[in-house]
């Protein structure tokens, strides 16, 4: 069986796909994956072994200008693409109009999606040929495994969620602490001052302290906000060697960004911080996840003595 997935964004939308690939997989056998995403979370689906193509459709850089997009070269060349292949089924597990409208309709093979009350967008509903049912106060997780079970046939195993991450080289085990510090939002950013403590007093529990960053802007940025402390700096590596960083680490501290649902997903100890947005429905939900949460929904309310404190007794556990 050929499957087309279509998930296009975001990191942790597209992480939170995986454990449904892993259960069809495990339920039909004969079973090889195709995937439509964006070029800058292409590595992603790679990391599934049931995951073949992955075709790197850019619609983010149309943002704004959709409506330009129909009637442009570029839209008929992804036509092309997109219907090049029969696929036993097109699963989009976005739920979005320009999802729908804009990848799904021209993909070759019976479409499936949310129904109308389930999609985030209603009227994607109206591209798919077969519309299922899922409950929208489910968490996203549990709501694309269940999509992937109505769509193929099978029903929801009855065990946590397995996203069978192959990173394609053995972790890089360590006794490292990695602390992701920027995100898309600035007001989903915790304050240089509060991680600065935090790195002062994690260095001596650990080997090394390690901050990935992915532009020249949060480069510079995490360079001013660790002056002077011996920390190492991963600088715009692919998200594969993050990954690797991420999968041989003690720990994670993570603000509400993609990496950490690559930490939680792999099954790292991960304290993610939460302000203005609601871990909820999209949140980390491993066994070794913790969320810390302010209680007016403003970072700079998360005390850095919390965040040490979990640190602290980390580090005690793993020296007991």
């Amino acid at each position: 069986m050929r499957v087309l997935v279509v998930k296009t964004s975001s990191m942790g939308d597209l992480v939170h796909t995986l454990p449904a690939l892993t259960d069809a997989y495990t339920a039909l056998g004969d079973i090889r994956f195709d995937w439509v995403c964006e070029p800058a979370f292409a590595e992603i689906p790679h990391w599934h072994p049931s995951v073949g193509d992955v075709l790197a459709i850019p619609l983010r850089r149309w943002k704004g200008r959709l409506h330009r997009l129909l009637f442009s070269n570029e839209l008929a060349a992804y036509k092309q693409v997109l219907g090049a292949e029969r696929y036993d089924a097109v699963i989009d597990a976005q739920g979005l109009l320009k999802s729908a409208y804009l990848i799904t309709r021209f993909t070759n093979g019976p479409k499936h999606g949310f129904d109308r009350r389930s999609a985030k967008e209603g009227w994607a509903a109206s591209v798919y040929d077969l519309k299922h049912r899922v409950d929208r106060s489910k968490h996203a997780i549990s709501r694309t495994r269940e999509l992937f079970a109505h769509a193929l046939g099978y029903s929801v195993p009855d065990t946590e969620p397995d996203a069978s991450i192959d990173l394609g080289r053995p972790f890089d085990l360590a006794d490292r602490l990695v602390l992701i510090t920027q995100a898309s939002r600035q007001r989903k950013c915790w304050s240089d001052q509060a991680w600065r403590l935090v790195i002062e007093d994690a260095l001596p529990q650990f080997s090394e302290v390690v901050l990935p960053v992915g532009s020249d802007s949060e480069f510079e940025a995490i360079s001013r906000l660790t002056e002077g402390l011996p920390v190492r700096i991963l600088n715009q590596q692919s998200l594969s060697d993050v990954a690797v960083a991420i999968s041989g680490a003690r720990a994670v501290v993570s603000v509400d960004t993609g990496l950490a649902h690559i930490a939680d997903a792999i099954g790292i100890p991960l304290l993610a911080l939460y302000g203005p947005t609601k871990p909820g429905l999209v949140g980390p939900i491993g066994e070794q996840s913790h969320i810390l949460k302010s209680s007016t929904g403003q970072m700079d309310d998360i005390a850095a003595d919390e965040v040490m404190m979990w640190v602290s007794q980390l580090d005690r556990a793993s020296a007991g």
